[in-house]
C-alpha cells in the first residue's frame, strides 16, 4: 500500500484519555494516534486535550496517521532511510602523501625569506626567532564560537565510580559547578585537524617501533616441530617423534600415515583419563619423563555424507615415569571410545612402544582442550644453531603476546564466588575464562634458556627453521614495524630544519633526544556558560563498547600506493601484511554521524538498541540491556551526564608571528562549510563529540601585520588604529595564501580538491545514507533485506571472523574484504554474501 496525505479531524476522549483522528474519507473510523511519536512539529508538547476538533493533515500509511499537523501546514521532511546491507566503519584514514619537494628545489629551509630558515609556507624549515615580530608575518586574537552538533562528553575520571566487577561510572568534568572544557582537549583537537589539512609530519608516532604479529591459520601447524634447547643455550634440539621433519600430512597407503610429531598428554576432561606419573604427581612442564605411548586413529565424521572420514594419526600417553625410574609395564591395548553422531571418533591401534621425552603444558588455554603434549624423538637426534635472529625473533613474540592484554585481564579474574584466581585458572570456555598461556605470565618463558621448549617452525622442505613459537599455533610477526613503512618525510622531526607547520604554530619537543620549539599559538580558557548539561542519575547511561586500535589488523591500517591510499586487495594473504612497499593509511579520522533523526538522543537510559527508527538506525551509543537489565561491566564504561546538543562555549585564540599560509590553514578550520563538523572529546565512534568550530561575530577579532602593529604603537592613536578592517583583509589574505600554496604544492585545481583536504571534508561531513557503527554481521534471527540490530552480546569480531574465512590458507570468494578509501566507505554486513 502506498503512503498517501489525508485529512481529518482529531478527537480527545477524556474518559479513555485517548487521541485519535477521524479521517475524512472514513468519518466512522477513529484510529489512535500516539501524541510521542505521531504529531509533526507544530503540534509536539502540546496536551492532548488542546486538540480536540483541531483540523488537521497527516500521512497515512499502513492504517496508521504519522506526522500530524494543522491544515495548511508543510508536511515534515522524511527522513532518510540508510541502507540495511551496509555499514561504514567508525574511522577512516585521511591521505598523508609524502611530502613534496618544492618546485625550486627546495623544501622551504634554506633561508630564502631572510629569516631563519621556513619560508613560511607548507615546506619544512624553522620558524623565525621569537625575539620580535616579522615583516608580513600576522600577530593578534581571533574569537570562536564552539556549538555542539552531537552530544559531548567531558567525564571526570578522578570522581569515577568503581563497582566489584570494575565497571567505571564517570561523572561531568565540572569546575566551580560548571561545567568544564580544558583548553589542552581543544588544543589537541586543533592540533590534529591542522596537521591534517597541511600534511604536517605526524606529532606522534610513538610505540610502533615494534612489530606487530598475527595468529597463524591452523594450517601452519603442519610445518611446526617440537624443539628444546640444549642444556648449553646454544642448539635447538629438534624432536619430532618418529615422524620425518614437516611429513605430518595424510597420504599414502592407510597403514603408512605418520602420526603427527608430539604425543597427547592426558591432562583435562576428554576421550582418555588424565595420565600421572608413577609416583602419583602430575606432570610438570619441562620435565623429562618415560612413557609407554600407544598410536590412536582419529576420525572425523563428514557432515554431508554422516560418514565418518580418518583424520589423522597421533600417539597418546598411557604411562608415565620420570626420567631415570623404571617403566611400568607395558600396558594392555586400550578400548575404542564409543562414538556418537556429529562427534569425532578416536580408535586405539594397539601398537605401543617406550619413548623418553619431555612434558609441555600450556594450560587449558582453548576450549575443548583434552590433552598438553610430550616432546621425544625415536630417530638420531637433529639439531641446528640457536642464532641471535632466532632469539630476537622469539623475544619480539612474547611481547607482542603480552602487550596485547592488560594486566588486569589476567591478574585481576575472579570465579562465580568472587575469589580472585591465578592465571592459570580455567574458569568457562568463554573468551577471557579460559586459561591464560605461561608465556603470557610466567616470567621464564621471556627468553630462550636451557631447556626451554617450543615449536619450531620449518621452511619448506623440513631444513631450515624460520621461527620458534611457545604454542603449535602462534602469532606470527610480521616482516616490518609501522614505523619502518612511514614515509621518512612524515616521520617525527628530529631538528628544527625539518619542522613542518603544524610544529612551527603548535610546538614542538624532540622524541628522539635534544631539542624543543615554543609554539606561537596560545587558547585562552574555554568560557561554558552556554554548555548544557544532560543529567542520567547516580547510575547514567552504559554506552556500548568501545574498541581499541588493532594495528595488527592490516586489511584496515595498511594500503598500497605512496601515501597508502589504495586498500590493500580484497582477499589479499596474511603473508603480504606489512611488506615492502606498503604504508599506513593515513591519518586516523572518525566520521561524524551524519542525518542522524529527531530523537536520537533523547531518554538515553532506555533501552531502544534493537528497534530500528524511522530511518532504520539503531541507538548505537548505548549498550544492550540483557534479560532486561543494563550491562555494566569491564567492557564498558557508564556516564551521568553529558553537554546537550545546541550548547555553545567561546574562547579566544592568541597567534603570534605567523605567516599568512600558517594562519591560513587556521582560518580555513574556522570556515568549514555548513554541516561539517570536528569531532571532540570521548566516545568518537559512537558519534558522540561533533561540534561547529566558527568565528564569533560578538567577540573582538583583532589581526594585525607587524607593520601595522608598530604603526599603531608608535601612534598610540584611535584614528590610525582600525582592528575591524585590518582584521578582515588579514582574514581575506590568508585564506588566498594557504589555498594558492595548497594548490601549487599538490598540484590540486583547486585547494579543496587536493586528497588531504577533500578527505578532511567528506568525514567532517559524514557519509549520507548509511549508518556509521562497528562492524557487526546478521544473528540467526535476522535475514536479507531486515535492518541489524546492534549484537546484546557484543560481538563486534563476528564480522571479522566471517571476513578471514579462508580455504587453503587464503580467505574465500568475497572475504579478505580491506577497509575501503575514504569516498567510497560502505562495507557489506556480511562479508562474502550470505550468513
Amino acid at each position: 500500500m502506498s503512503e498517501q496525505t489525508e485529512t481529518g479531524v482529531l478527537r480527545w476522549n477524556e474518559a479513555d484519555q485517548q487521541l485519535r483522528v477521524i479521517r475524512d474519507v472514513a468519518p466512522k473510523s477513529r484510529r489512535k494516534v500516539n501524541p510521542e511519536y505521531d504529531l509533526g512539529p507544530a503540534l509536539a508538547g502540546r496536551a492532548p486535550s488542546e486538540l480536540d476538533g483541531l483540523r488537521v493533515e497527516f500521512r497515512w500509511f499502513s492504517g496508521k496517521a504519522k506526522d500530524v499537523r494543522p491544515t495548511g501546514t508543510a508536511a515534515t521532511p522524511k527522513p532518510r532511510r540508510v541502507s540495511v546491507d551496509a555499514f561504514v566503519n567508525p574511522y577512516t584514514f585521511l591521505p598523508a602523501a609524502p611530502r613534496p619537494v618544492r618546485s625550486d628545489g627546495s623544501d622551504g629551509s634554506d633561508g630564502s625569506d631572510g629569516s631563519d630558515g621556513s619560508d613560511g609556507t607548507l615546506g619544512e624549515g624553522p620558524p623565525p626567532a621569537q625575539d620580535r615580530l616579522h615583516e608580513g608575518h600576522f600577530t593578534g586574537r581571533i574569537p570562536v564560537r564552539l556549538t555542539v552538533v552531537t552530544p559531548l562528553l567531558l567525564l571526570d575520571p578522578s570522581r569515577a565510580d568503581q563497582a566489584d566487577n570494575g565497571h567505571l561510572t564517570y561523572p561531568l568534568l565540572r569546575r566551580d559547578g560548571r561545567p568544564h572544557l580544558p583548553v589542552t582537549t581543544v588544543k589537541g583537537m586543533l592540533r590534529a585537524a591542522y596537521e591534517a589539512v597541511t600534511n604536517s609530519r605526524m606529532g606522534v608516532f610513538t610505540g610502533h617501533d615494534e612489530r606487530l604479529a598475527v595468529r597463524m591459520p591452523a594450517a601452519e601447524a603442519q610445518h611446526m616441530v617440537p624443539a628444546r634447547v640444549s642444556d648449553d643455550g646454544r642448539q635447538l634440539i629438534l624432536l619430532p617423534g618418529d615422524t620425518p621433519l614437516g611429513h605430518t600430512q595424510p597420504g599414502g597407503q592407510a597403514d603408512q600415515w605418520p602420526p603427527l610429531h608430539a604425543a597427547w598428554l592426558p591432562r583435562y576432561p576428554g576421550p582418555a583419563l588424565p595420565v600421572t606419573d608413577t609416583g602419583g604427581q602430575d606432570p610438570a612442564h619441562g620435565n623429562a619423563y618415560e612413557a609407554w605411548v600407544e598410536r590412536i586413529r582419529h576420525w572425523k565424521r563428514n557432515r554431508d555424507n554422516r560418514q565418518y572420514k580418518r583424520d589423522f594419526d597421533y600417539w597418546r600417553v598411557r604411562t608415565l615415569a620420570p626420567a631415570g625410574s623404571p617403566l611400568p609395564d607395558r600396558p594392555a591395548p586400550a578400548q575404542s571410545s564409543s562414538h556418537r553422531s556429529g562427534t569425532s571418533w578416536h580408535e586405539p591401534t594397539g601398537e605401543l612402544k617406550a619413548v623418553r621425552g619431555w612434558a609441555c603444558l600450556t594450560n587449558r588455554n582453548i576450549n575443548g582442550k583434552h590433552d598438553e603434549r610430550l616432546f621425544f624423538a625415536a630417530a638420531p637426534e637433529q639439531s641446528t644453531p640457536l642464532t641471535q635472529a632466532l632469539r630476537n625473533q622469539w623475544d619480539g613474540t612474547i611481547r607482542n603476546y603480552r602487550a596485547a592484554h592488560r594486566a588486569a585481564e589476567l591478574y585481576e579474574r575472579t570465579d562465580r564466588q568472587g575469589q580472585r584466581v591465578e592465571p592459570d585458572a580455567h574458569l568457562g570456555p568463554e573468551p577471557g575464562r579460559t586459561a591464560w598461556s605461561p608465556h603470557q605470565y610466567d616470567d621464564s618463558w621471556l627468553t630462550l634458556r636451557p631447556g626451554s621448549l617450543c615449536y619450531a617452525r620449518m621452511a619448506p622442505g623440513g631444513r631450515t627453521v624460520q621461527g620458534v613459537y611457545p604454542v603449535m599455533i602462534a602469532r606470527k610477526l610480521f616482516p616490518l614495524a609501522p614505523a619502518e613503512l612511514l614515509d621518512p618525510s612524515l616521520r617525527p622531526a628530529t631538528s628544527r630544519a625539518e619542522l613542518t607547520p603544524a610544529e612551527r604554530v603548535f610546538g614542538w619537543v624532540n622524541q628522539s633526544g635534544h631539542g624543543a620549539e615554543r609554539g606561537r599559538l596560545r587558547i585562552g580558557p574555554v568560557d561554558t556558560a552556554g554548555f548544557v548539561p544532560a543529567d542520567f542519575g547516580k547510575d547514567g547511561v552504559p554506552l556500548a563498547i568501545l574498541s581499541g586500535p588493532k594495528p595488527q589488523q592490516a586489511r584496515f591500517y595498511l594500503g598500497n600506493g605512496p601515501d597508502g591510499t589504495t586498500p590493500l586487495p580484497d582477499g589479499a594473504s596474511k603473508d603480504t601484511w606489512y611488506t615492502k612497499n606498503q604504508r599506513p593509511r593515513g591519518r586516523k579520522a572518525y566520521w561524524h554521524h551524519r542525518d542522524l533523526p529527531d530523537g536520537y538522543w533523547d531518554d538515553p537510559t532506555t533501552d531502544r538498541t534493537q528497534q530500528p527508527d524511522s530511518t532504520l538506525r539503531f541507538q548505537e551509543y548505548r549498550r544492550p540491556d540483557q534479560n532486561g537489565r543494563p550491562q555494566r561491566d569491564k567492557q564498558n564504561r557508564s556516564v551521568r551526564g553529558w553537554i546537550t546538543p545546541g550548547s555553545s562555549a567561546t574562547f579566544t585564540l592568541s597567534v603570534s608571528d605567523l605567516t599568512a599560509v600558517e594562519l591560513g590553514a587556521l582560518i580555513w578550520l574556522l570556515r568549514l562549510p555548513d554541516g561539517h563538523c570536528h569531532r571532540l572529546g570521548l566516545g568518537k565512534p559512537l558519534g558522540f563529540g561533533s561540534v561547529r568550530l566558527d568565528i564569533d561575530p560578538e567577540g573582538t577579532l583583532d589581526l594585525r601585520t607587524e607593520q601595522q602593529w608598530r604603526t599603531a604603537y608608535r601612534s598610540l592613536g584611535r584614528e590610525s588604529d582600525q582592528p575591524m578592517d585590518n582584521a578582515r583583509s588579514a582574514l581575506a589574505h590568508a585564506c588566498e595564501a594557504f589555498e594558492a600554496d595548497v594548490e601549487r604544492t599538490y598540484g590540486a585545481p583547486a585547494a579543496d580538491r587536493a586528497p588531504h583536504l577533500a578527505a578532511f571534508l567528506a568525514t567532517s561531513a559524514g557519509p549520507s545514507g548509511t549508518a556509521v557503527h562497528y562492524p557487526r554481521t546478521y544473528v540467526a534471527d535476522s535475514g536479507d533485506g531486515q535492518a541489524v540490530a546492534p549484537d546484546p552480546d557484543g560481538n563486534n569480531y563476528a564480522w571479522f571472523t566471517a571476513n578471514e574465512r579462508s580455504r587453503n590458507d587464503k580467505p574465500k570468494k568475497g572475504r579478505g574484504l580491506s577497509l575501503p578509501i575514504w569516498h567510497e566507505p560502505n562495507l557489506p554486513l556480511h562479508p562474502g554474501g550470505g550468513h
